[in-house]
């Protein structure tokens, strides 16, 4: 069985998330024939880096850059921030590793634009955080479109349900500040029905019409670091 070195930077709610999913891939996907070995992950918050030996990292560092320039990893996940993906995706890029990236890929059309234009230049092998196309139902649902099943299909109606900003009682964290989250709500999660759309049609959109609003305008400061959502 082939291993691949990988490295997860930040170990955040979604980077554990990323850390466990790459343990499982040798059971869960047998048929490829590769498994993954977590060499080193890194994160800024020691807490975070305490937390690398549990989820099966053989080292844990500070500096995204000790991850990149380690020879033995040949992939790595980016979950940090959003404000700091294109930073870090450049880098990647420059140090010739492969790269799954969490949307959105920067806080801009520029800055994703340039990731991408800067990988396929290098000829890396990446992908976005897209993953609820990945789902067996949404597999299922795009083979009877595209085999005609369903006829012509001329209207799609994507709902998702998530809550972690409906309380006004949430801190106020980097995903709030537009300079650090990039397009907010349309980023997080706009994006993946837009990506789903695109994908079970096998069309692309090529013209949008959209309201938006901020319906909690004020919210308490943060105490402390914290994971997940809540992360400052």
């Amino acid at each position: 069985m082939k291993q691949i070195g990988v490295g997860v930077i930040a170990l955040g709610w979604m980077g554990r998330l990323h850390s466990r999913g790459f343990r499982q891939v040798a059971e869960r996907y047998p048929e490829l024939g590769v498994d993954a070995r977590l060499v080193a992950a890194a994160d800024p918050v020691p807490a975070n880096r305490e937390a690398a030996r549990g989820l099966g990292f053989e080292r844990a560092v500070e500096d995204y850059r000790e991850v990149l320039a380690d020879p033995q990893i040949e992939a790595v996940s980016i979950c940090a921030p959003n404000f700091l993906h294109h930073e870090i995706a450049m880098a990647a890029v420059g140090a010739g590793k492969h790269f799954w990236i969490e949307k959105p890929m920067g806080v801009n059309a520029a800055q994703s634009r340039e990731i991408a234009q800067a990988a396929a230049a290098a000829g890396l092998v990446t992908a976005a955080g897209f993953n609820y196309r990945h789902q067996p139902a949404v597999e299922h649902a795009r083979d009877l479109v595209c085999g005609g099943r369903l006829g012509r299909v001329t209207n799609a109606r994507v709902w998702l349900i998530a809550d972690y900003a409906s309380s006004p009682e949430g801190p106020h964290t980097w995903r709030y500040v537009r300079a650090q989250a990039g397009a907010g709500v349309v980023g997080d999660l706009l994006s993946h029905g837009i990506d789903l759309a695109q994908y079970l049609l096998g069309s692309r959109i090529t013209e949008v019409t959209a309201m938006t609003d901020t319906f909690i305008t004020t919210r308490p400061v943060p105490l402390g670091v914290g994971v997940g959502h809540s992360a400052v």
